[in-house]
C-alpha cells in the first residue's frame, strides 16, 4: 500500500545497501511493485522491485506538444477514476524549453496511467503552471534569464492534499520553496492547444513561501511525512567541484530546513537524479541506475 505514512527522525546521517542496478534517466516513482523511471525524452521504463530488473517501457502522452524533462516525477492523490490502479501522475517541464522563445517556465503536466499486464500507457489529463514566474520578488530573481535554473520542480503532496514547488533564485543565492493547494483534476480552463484543461496558480493561491539553502542544481525529488526531500548537485568532477551530491530536507509544516547531506560523505559521488518512498524506505538513485535503498541513522 502506498502513503502508508509513518514519522521519520531525520538525522545527519545515513545509511544505504543497493538492491538492484535498473538504468540511466531523470526523476522516477515507485507505486506497489513498480519503479517508473522516465528520462528527459519522454520515456519512462518500468521496473519491478521484487523481480530487481525491467519489466515495461513506455512514452509519456502528448508529447509533440508537451515534453517534460522529468526533473521531478510523482504519483499523486487523485484518480481518474474510482476503479484505476494507479493515482494521477505528476512530470514537470523543467529546462526541455530552455531554448525556445517561450521557455515554459514552472510547468508541470498530468497524466493517467494505465495497464494491462506489463503493457502500460498513459493520457495527458491537465496542465499546472505558475502565473507568475516573471515577478523577481517571487519567482525568478533576475532579469533577462539570468537565473540559470529558473524552472521549477513540482511536488504532490498526497498526505494534506497540497501541492509544493520550489525554483533556485540566484539573487539571494537560495532554493524557494511555495505550497499550494493541491488542484483538483477538474480544476482549471480548458485549453483547444493541449486538448485538457490548464491550472495558473497565482500569487494569491500561495499558501506558504519561505528560503532555505541554495541546492545547485536540483535533481529528483518527493514529499513524505510533510517533508520535501530535495536531492541536487551532479557528478564529482575534481577535488574543487563546487556543485556536490546533497540531498536536502525541509519540513514543509515548521517551513524550515532540517538537514542538507553532503552525500559524498558517504560515498555517494555520483550526480543524484531520482528519489522517492515507498512505503517506510527511501529509494534513491543516481545516475549509475543503481537503486539503494536509505535510511537515516
Amino acid at each position: 500500500m502506498k502513503y502508508s505514512l509513518s514519522p521519520i527522525h531525520v538525522t545527519d546521517s545515513i545509511q544505504y545497501t543497493t538492491a538492484f542496478t535498473g538504468s540511466v534517466g531523470q526523476d522516477g516513482a515507485i507505486y506497489g511493485d513498480f519503479l517508473f523511471r522516465c528520462d528527459a525524452d519522454g520515456s519512462c521504463k518500468v521496473f519491478s522491485m521484487s523481480k530487481k530488473g525491467q519489466v515495461g517501457a513506455f512514452m509519456l502522452d502528448k508529447l509533440e506538444l508537451l515534453k517534460p524533462h522529468c526533473n521531478t516525477v510523482c504519483f499523486g492523490a487523485e484518480k481518474y477514476r474510482p476503479s484505476d490502479e494507479y493515482p494521477l501522475l505528476y512530470c514537470n517541464i523543467y529546462n526541455n524549453y530552455a531554448k525556445q522563445d517561450d521557455r515554459l517556465e514552472g510547468v508541470v503536466c498530468i497524466y493517467r496511467l494505465t495497464r494491462e499486464g506489463y503493457e502500460f500507457s498513459t493520457a495527458l489529463m491537465q496542465v499546472i503552471r505558475i502565473g507568475f514566474v516573471g515577478n523577481l520578488d517571487l519567482w525568478k530573481s533576475l532579469p533577462a534569464q539570468g537565473d540559470i535554473r529558473p524552472y521549477g520542480n513540482f511536488l504532490p503532496d498526497v498526505q494534506y492534499n497540497k501541492l509544493h514547488a520550489y525554483v533556485l533564485r540566484d539573487k539571494e543565492h537560495v532554493t524557494r520553496y511555495f505550497t499550494f493547494e493541491l488542484p483538483a483534476l477538474s480544476a482549471g480552463e480548458y485549453s483547444e492547444k493541449y486538448g485538457v484543461k490548464v491550472v495558473t496558480l497565482e500569487e494569491t493561491d500561495i499558501q506558504a513561501m519561505f528560503d532555505c539553502d541554495y541546492t545547485a542544481y536540483i535533481q529528483g525529488g518527493c514529499c513524505y511525512d510533510g517533508k520535501v526531500f530535495n536531492i541536487a548537485g551532479g557528478t564529482i568532477k575534481s577535488p574543487d567541484y563546487p556543485h556536490t551530491p546533497k540531498l536536502q530536507v525541509v519540513d514543509m509544516i515548521a517551513r524550515k530546513q532540517l538537514v542538507c547531506l553532503e552525500l559524498a560523505d558517504f560515498g555517494l559521488t555520483i550526480e543524484p537524479e531520482m528519489i522517492d518512498y515507498e512505503g517506510d524506505t527511501m529509494y534513491y538513485m543516481d545516475a549509475s541506475g543503481a537503486v539503494n535503498a536509505m535510511e537515516f541513522c
